[in-house]
């Protein structure tokens, strides 16, 4: 059985399989063609299914590689780790999965790296990742407003995006030295980092 039916016989209803089908369509034609010559034809061909059925289920390629890359981990799992009491022990709990999240990017730089410089030539898909950037950017920029422990006048939404930053040049850092990116130095970094933006006791 290949990779691609074993993914599409775990998801649920058939919408969720026709879906897992796609996006495991897609990995594969994109490892093994490249993001730019992927096309949807092969794709959905390598799915056994009609273009069609993309377009019922993905508004567009961009919309399907963005997909992808959040179904081969390179996405922050949705854990609530501004649910703490104080900005600092959110912090600690972000630092963890953000040392996971590199953990499971760490077999795919390739694809990640690809993924990236191709965003920059696809108008369409930079939008979709810049769209779903500030979506997280909100989100993450809501809860930080509530703790009392930042300096008065840090803006949540700019710590939201700083700290969105320094995790991807840490997974970047990641793929280039591995061995350098440890947990301890994750924790270490974004440490350094609440010490800029907590009010001291």
């Amino acid at each position: 059985m290949s990779s691609l039916s074993k993914h599409a016989r775990k998801a649920g209803g058939k919408r969720e399989r026709t879906r897992a089908a796609l996006i495991a369509a897609a990995l594969e034609i994109v490892e093994e063609t490249g993001f730019a010559t992927a096309s949807l034809d092969a794709i959905a061909a390598r799915a056994g299914m009609t273009k069609g059925a993309i377009y019922s289920n993905f508004a567009s390629k961009a919309e399907l590689l963005l997909a992808a890359a959040g179904a081969r981990g390179l996405a922050m799992r949705p854990i609530d780790p501004w649910a703490a009491d104080s900005f600092a022990v959110g912090l600690e709990a972000l630092a963890k999965e953000l040392a996971a999240t590199i953990r499971r990017a760490k077999g795919g730089a390739k694809f990640a790296a690809e993924f990236q410089v191709y965003a920059l030539s696809d108008p369409e898909l930079r939008a979709g990742l810049a769209a779903t950037y500030g979506q997280n950017f909100a989100a993450v920029a809501e809860r930080l407003a509530r703790y009392a422990d930042l300096k008065p006048g840090v803006s949540a939404r700019e710590l939201a995006v700083g700290l969105q930053s320094v995790g991807l040049g840490l997974m970047i850092q990641s793929f280039i030295t591995p061995r350098d990116v440890s947990k301890a130095v994750i924790l270490a970094t974004l440490r350094a980092f609440a010490e800029g933006v907590v009010r001291e006791n």
